[in-house]
């Protein structure tokens, strides 16, 4: 029975037993019929009563209820102290409560008490000060709640334990009531989101988050609660810096929200598009045509001047263009590169081709892409107009050529001149001769005119 229930009946009783003796005042009801009708009254009430001695705690009557709840006879009762129905670790907070009782009638309070087989059960005890057979005494009214203690015990160790499930996972959670007022956060969320427990629990979502109503926060919560859906999204609370994966579904009470802190995640995918856009732009810099394949030979990306080549070949844009749009037999020197590079090797290439009436160089480059496994999942190809600086080379090869060949004049044709010269002026006797003094001279000219050629011959010997 409930306890406000099982009162107010004894309170009834009570009025209407007064109300009774007031209408039969006239028949001079004499005390000791109104005695006996206290007894009965006292005995016969559904619920555990006794009246015990203030000062000893001795019992000085029990209601058949308390005898019947207790399993003691009224004999046996009354041969007992209050504290005999008490387990030994409650008596002395039994003693510190009993010297603060009021004089009126008081909730004591929740209490364990014993039976005669040793069994403990919950009570709400209901006492007051009263005086019986002239000595001061308390009279108590005892409501049986064990079975609501039990419940609410297996519920607080149910709670408990979701509790601890709840703070044992790394996803963040809180829940709302139908106010928006939190009522529970796990540990995760209470990281996640900088506060605590004890600052939260109670406080209105919005209030102490309130640049929440700025973001996508608000409408998605309210449309769960409103129209009892689960709805997942990904939103920036902008104070904390907090990205969120929330999941939110609605309950009996409110909504319950699970979410990840995914801030890590969305700072690697910011830098990985900066970074793409960076790349973007640094490829983009460039007339040289760069583009990536997979293993299918299919184009994973390329930059503007590789797009514009396409175009040009054949007259279709990115997303576009497929395979049979080429020439097929240019694709050749490209697949058999695409399987060599696929193959973990590195290398470049030269080709040359007609275009637009003069011949073209260009510069191929294959270099394998691998994965964090060391094996190769695309392929980076470079293409590079090298005809300027081929054109170049040739005309360079071609001056070489005709050094040599000057080359070759000085140092067989000339230098045979230069010899005959040196052998005439061996023959010449300077004591017979009127040109003594200038044949020598001829001579030495000579000398250095050949050391000249062999040098012209030592610097154009490695061309």
């Amino acid at each position: 029975m409930d306890v406000a229930v099982t009162v107010l009946v004894f309170i009834l009783i009570i009025c209407v037993i007064l109300v009774f003796y007031f209408r039969q005042g006239q028949q001079q009801y004499n005390l000791e019929n109104i005695a006996e009708d206290y007894k009965r009254l006292f005995y016969g009430i559904p619920t555990p009563m006794y009246i015990y001695d203030e000062r000893t705690f001795r019992f000085l009557a029990v209601n058949n209820s308390a005898i019947e709840q207790y399993g003691h006879t009224r004999e046996e009762f009354l041969q007992m102290k209050l504290t005999d129905i008490r387990p030994p670790e409650e008596v002395p907070a039994l003693l510190k409560s009993h010297k603060a009782l009021p004089k009126g009638h008081f909730n004591a309070g929740r209490w364990l008490h014993v039976n005669k087989s040793g069994q403990r059960f919950y009570v709400e005890v209901y006492t007051h000060h009263t005086v019986f057979e002239g000595s001061d005494a308390r009279q108590v009214l005892i409501v049986n709640i064990d079975e609501k203690m039990r419940t609410e015990q297996i519920l607080t160790e149910k709670s408990a334990e979701l509790e601890n499930i709840l703070d044992s996972i790394t996803d963040g959670f809180y829940a709302l009531n139908h106010h928006w007022e939190v009522t529970f956060i796990n540990k995760a969320a209470q990281q996640a989101l900088s506060c605590t427990r004890e600052e939260i629990t109670g406080k209105n979502l919005w209030d102490f988050f309130p640049h929440s109503l700025e973001g996508r926060f608000y409408p998605e919560y309210n449309r769960a609660m409103t129209e009892r859906v689960s709805l997942h999204f990904e939103e920036l609370y902008a104070p904390l810096g907090v990205w969120g994966s929330m999941n939110v579904y609605p309950t009996r009470d409110g909504i319950a929200v699970y979410f990840v802190d995914i801030t890590e995640r969305k700072k690697i995918q910011e830098k990985i598009y900066n970074d793409g856009q960076n790349l973007r732009a640094i490829i983009n810099n460039t007339r040289d045509l760069i583009w990536s394949v997979d293993r299918q030979s299919q184009i994973i990306t390329g930059n503007n001047a590789f797009w514009d080549r396409v175009k040009e070949l054949t007259g279709k844009s990115e997303g576009e263009v497929v395979e049979a749009d080429f020439v097929q037999d240019r694709l050749k020197v490209f697949f058999d590169s695409y399987e060599r590079a696929f193959k973990g090797e590195a290398f470049s290439l030269i080709r040359q081709r007609e275009f637009g009436g003069r011949l073209v160089y260009e510069e191929l480059s294959f270099n394998p892409i691998r994965d964090l496994r060391e094996e190769v999942i695309a392929v980076n190809c470079f293409l590079r107009d090298i005809t300027e600086s081929q054109e170049y080379l040739h005309k360079i090869e071609d001056h070489n050529k005709r050094l040599k060949e000057i080359a070759w004049l000085q140092s067989h044709r000339m230098r045979a001149h230069v010899a005959n010269i040196l052998g005439l002026t061996q023959l010449c006797k300077l004591e017979d001769s009127p040109n003594a003094e200038t044949i020598p001279m001829i001579k030495k000219v000579a000398e250095e005119l050949d050391q000249v050629i062999k040098e012209i011959t030592a610097l154009t010997a490695g061309l």
